[in-house]
């Protein structure tokens, strides 16, 4: 005897809902699964790396972080919750890396480096001012000492090619707008020092170079606390060059 519609309708709803609830409950633990999942990747490959303790270690530590960097093969080491709670209450860095404003120069990520790993301090540049050269002896004090100071420099500098353009137009007293102008009087001489013709890529690239090493003298003639620890070789100064392009951190001759 055939079934009432009303019958048919109310067993036909009663299938979807079954078949709707049991599909909610496969994507839940689908989406259960994929988060253990995501911890256990985590918890596998998450990487907590020691701080070394003297500048050519740092140095190494470095080199080798930028090497991962380059090849796309990042470690992403003092990255994990433990390595944040772990540093909440104290910090252990074992360098500081000083460099360009630029968005896409960024130290903890080219050095494949974590939490707690760098101080960092940036101006357009690279130059120097008394804030953060003090920021700089704060770094190389105690109870942080850390034993390396890099002055980082990158190819395409907006702020050198910016002070060669104005040395262009105006190679007496070359200025930029506002307080812009602080950065282009410190990267002009060293500009004027390297005979540089125009502001194409060679020329940017040859000052950037110079500035890095410029302000790593610099620092040891205005900071009569990071000369102490150069002279007692508690810290060194290592100016290098990012390139961009590659991702590679060439280090320079002091």
């Amino acid at each position: 005897m055939p079934q009432p519609i009303d019958s048919v309708v109310n067993t036909s709803a009663t299938s979807r809902r079954k078949l709707i609830a049991g599909a909610t409950g496969l994507l839940a633990l689908a989406r259960l699964s994929a988060c253990a999942n995501e911890k256990t990747v985590q918890a596998a490959t998450a990487k907590h790396v020691s701080a070394p303790k003297t500048s050519d270690d740092v140095l190494i530590e470095l080199t080798e972080g930028n090497k991962r960097f380059v090849a796309g093969q990042v470690q992403r080491p003092n990255q994990d919750s433990h390595r944040r709670d772990e540093q909440a209450e104290h910090q252990s860095p074992f360098a500081l890396v000083h460099g360009c404003v630029d968005s896409r120069v960024t130290p903890e990520m080219l050095f494949d480096k974590g939490i707690g790993d760098l101080f960092v301090t940036r101006t357009a540049g690279a130059v120097l001012d008394d804030t953060l050269v003090g920021s700089m002896e704060f770094a190389v004090s105690a109870p942080y000492s850390v034993p390396l100071l890099v002055i980082l420099g990158h190819t395409a500098c907006g702020a050198v090619t910016g002070t060669l353009k104005a040395m262009e137009a105006n190679p007496e007293d070359p200025a930029l707008p506002g307080e812009m102008d602080d950065f282009a009087e410190q990267i002009a001489p060293v500009a004027r020092r390297q005979k540089v013709s125009g502001f194409g890529s060679e020329a940017v690239d040859q000052v950037v170079k110079a500035n890095a090493l410029a302000v790593a003298r610099q620092l040891v003639e205005r900071s009569a606390i990071i000369s102490k620890a150069v002279e007692e070789k508690r810290t060194r100064i290592v100016p290098a060059l990012y390139d961009l392009e590659s991702g590679e951190v060439s280090w320079l001759e002091a």
